[in-house]
């Protein structure tokens, strides 16, 4: 059964909406997405039914451990992150509000300060509560797309995404600076999609609004700043540690 501790603020999602999400994208993927069928069949005999709507959301395997009061510790540690502690929080208690009016996040700060980490545990509390989640790489994006191009089942695995997802995560906007205008062009049209349609997104980049401005304009700067709340990670590299500590595991 899907796990619903903390759920005395978040108001839960509609069930019957969330399951037929769940069959559904299940199916779409075998023809829109194989990579991430294979990873749903390999789960397919856990009991642990999270682990399943985890890989179908496509969040990566390896960000399925983590949760959130790992990540306060380490970021409390700086008294210059207490007001993005407080504002991460506030949203995670607030994402049936979050969904109602379209309110999304920004998360931006140096490499190795769990921006792609934060984003997965409010995608993964978001599933806990019956909402539909899923998580693109921004080159995944790119790669989404093109496949639609010439395969009719890929475009519409791409346009339920982007038009059915409660809450959707972007990783790491600024690998698409150096792209091409046309490449850049697609976060522009999911946003716009997204924003029409009153859904929240959630984007993290090492690179500020202001500049991403630069990269991409000023029109989808405007919506980024109508539509995210800035939340401002500060802190050393933590893979510097792990970095440390893998020969330990051999």
């Amino acid at each position: 059964m899907i796990n619903r501790k903390n759920s005395t603020v978040i108001i839960n999602g509609n069930k019957s909406v969330f399951w037929a999400h769940y069959h559904d994208i299940f199916q779409m993927c075998q023809n829109g997405n194989e990579s991430i069928h294979e990873r749903v069949q390999n789960y397919l005999e856990e009991k642990d039914l999270l682990l399943r709507h985890y890989s179908l959301a496509n969040i990566p395997e390896k960000y399925f451990p983590f949760e959130i009061d790992r990540l306060k510790m380490k970021w409390a540690t700086i008294e210059a992150n207490s007001v993005a502690i407080a504002n991460i929080e506030r949203y995670l208690n607030s994402l049936d509000q979050a969904l109602k009016l379209g309110i999304g996040l920004y998360i931006y700060g140096p490499h190795g300060v769990a921006k792609t980490t934060l984003s997965t545990i409010i995608l993964k509390k978001a599933i806990q509560h019956y909402y539909r989640g899923f998580f693109y790489k921004s080159a995944e994006i790119v790669e989404f797309a093109r496949a639609g191009w010439k395969n009719e089942d890929k475009a519409a695995f791409y346009e339920y995404l982007n038009s059915n997802i409660d809450f959707l995560v972007i990783d790491d906007l600024a690998r698409l600076l150096d792209a091409n205008s046309g490449e850049k062009l697609y976060i522009d049209k999911i946003f716009a999609k997204r924003d029409d349609m009153n859904l929240p997104t959630i984007i993290t980049s090492n690179k500020t609004v202001e500049e991403i401005k630069t990269h991409f304009g000023e029109a989808l700067y405007s919506n980024f700043k109508e539509r995210l709340i800035p939340i401002n990670l500060i802190g050393d590299d933590y893979r510097d540690t792990i970095g440390d500590t893998l020969l330990e595991k051999l």
